[in-house]
């Protein structure tokens, strides 16, 4: 039986009725079967001194698999209580979850973060986190890329994986995690009226630490560098002014930027954080893919629209609130509901249309889509320019080929009247290992439309 994110993934988000510590002493099972491929010695006892959780932990674990309507394992009594696994249903459950999106990149960091606690050839593990703080960043981590990237995963989907814990709860476990660096942003989502709807909170991991890698810190001093910020800023400027200057505007672009961010307008610090949250999955592409071109890519250059990982971020349940969805396309039945919600609505073929006046569109929800795409590139292309100068320009920089990367945006406060601040990490893995880069920016406002900026950077080399 392979022992993958897929199988994990679908043990957790069907299982019910155990606790967090009940779902990871279940993983800690699994994995041994998948190892030893034989019967295991489920007896409290053995679990106990073996696995490093309470006696009520390990009767809460073998009373769900002593159940009837358990389909994962066969208990088999006797002088010693063993438990068998049903390989062939779980291979199937497996491959069926998600449909095997999650592949094993970190198989091996999951493994080490299940046997933190574990006591191995009589030495028992020392590990500070607790039992559901390791669950929630498997969790976390099987849901991630290489680069420690994690988008999409709601903090609904992680309480249910995690047998249901209260909001608080989460909010306390990812605290945790935050405060000790495991998890180095922690990226807010929100709810749009119009645009997006329902958006999930972004993770950046330290996946460095998460794999036990020796590092290196290298703290910067303070260095004077076009900010990043004033990108961010530039990115919200229009619906900063579409609202207040509402009777002055003459611009037709603005006009049509009023339109398309609807009742989001008036509530622009909301939609902001939104848009930045998006924005941060297309800024870490664009600077995978684009990072010898981007002094001078175009957003018609952007090809990679059809992406795989560009899928779900097109749908109109990603560009749209559902309430906004059904206004426009009226549908007459549940079928029709789920179809126009995971309908794609911008493909390469389409941009580039758009982008060079082809084919006339006529269906305004997707019109819509294609002008707010346009605005998110831009503006992601934008504040990729200005991450690879600032990178690029640290003395400590090494250009290696990248892999991967990823950004994400910490605090941001942008009052607009004394000081704006902002903290971005950019977690990158190039061809020689695994770097963070910490960037906090102060920036003061001497005078109208001039800003000195002043960033603290730090590195983390992983090795």
């Amino acid at each position: 039986m392979d022992f993958n994110c897929n199988l994990i993934g679908y043990i957790l988000a069907e299982t019910e009725g155990l606790s967090p510590e009940g779902r990871f002493l279940l993983l800690c099972l699994l994995y041994e079967y998948s190892m030893e491929s034989k019967e295991i010695d489920i007896s409290v006892e053995q679990l106990v001194s073996k696995y490093g959780v309470t006696r009520t932990v390990c009767s809460e674990v073998s009373k769900f698999l002593s159940l009837p309507k358990n389909k994962l394992a066969k208990i088999r009594r006797s002088k010693v209580r063993c438990c068998e696994f049903d390989s062939v249903s779980l291979s199937k459950f497996s491959s069926d979850f998600d449909n095997g999106q999650y592949g094993n990149v970190h198989r091996f960091t999951v493994v080490d973060l299940l046997t933190r606690k574990s006591t191995v050839d009589g030495v028992k593990n020392e590990c500070d986190l607790s039992v559901s703080n390791l669950l929630l960043l498997i969790i976390l981590l099987i849901h991630s890329d290489s680069s420690g990237s994690v988008e999409g995963v709601s903090k609904t989907k992680i309480r249910k994986m995690m047998g249901g814990i209260s909001a608080d709860r989460l909010k306390s476990q990812l605290k945790t995690l935050n405060k000790v660096k495991y998890i180095l942003v922690d990226s807010r989502g929100g709810t749009g009226r119009k645009l997006f709807g329902k958006v999930s909170n972004n993770y950046v991991l330290n996946i460095g630490k998460l794999q036990g890698k020796g590092e290196i810190v290298e703290k910067e001093i303070e260095i004077e560098s076009n900010s990043v910020l004033y990108d961010v800023k530039l990115m919200t400027r229009d619906m900063q002014q579409v609202i207040p200057f509402i009777k002055k505007l003459k611009d037709g672009e603005r006009k049509s930027l009023l339109h398309l961010f609807g009742d989001d307008a008036d509530r622009y610090m909301d939609i902001t954080r939104i848009l930045i949250n998006k924005c941060e999955c297309l800024i870490s592409i664009i600077l995978k893919q684009y990072w010898g071109e981007l002094d001078d890519l175009t957003v018609a250059d952007c090809q990679f629209l059809d992406d795989p990982r560009m899928k779900a971020f097109l749908t109109a349940r990603s560009l749209f609130s559902m309430k906004y969805i059904y206004d426009v396309r009226k549908p007459k039945d549940k079928e029709e509901k789920t179809r126009y919600l995971e309908e794609v609505l911008v493909t390469n073929d389409s941009f580039n249309k758009f982008c060079f006046g082809g084919a006339e569109i006529k269906d305004d929800l997707i019109i819509e889509a294609h002008y707010l795409i346009e605005f998110l590139l831009t503006h992601s292309i934008a504040i990729a320019v200005k991450v690879k100068h600032l990178l690029i320009s640290h003395p400590k920089y090494e250009n290696n080929e990248i892999k991967n990367i990823a950004i994400g945006f910490g605090t941001i406060v942008m009052n607009g009247i004394n000081r704006n601040s902002y903290d971005l990490v950019v977690s990158l893995r190039d061809t020689e290992g695994y770097r963070i880069y910490s960037i906090l920016a102060l920036v003061s406002k001497k005078e109208a439309r001039k800003y000195d900026c002043r960033i603290n950077l730090t590195t983390w080399k992983c090795t």
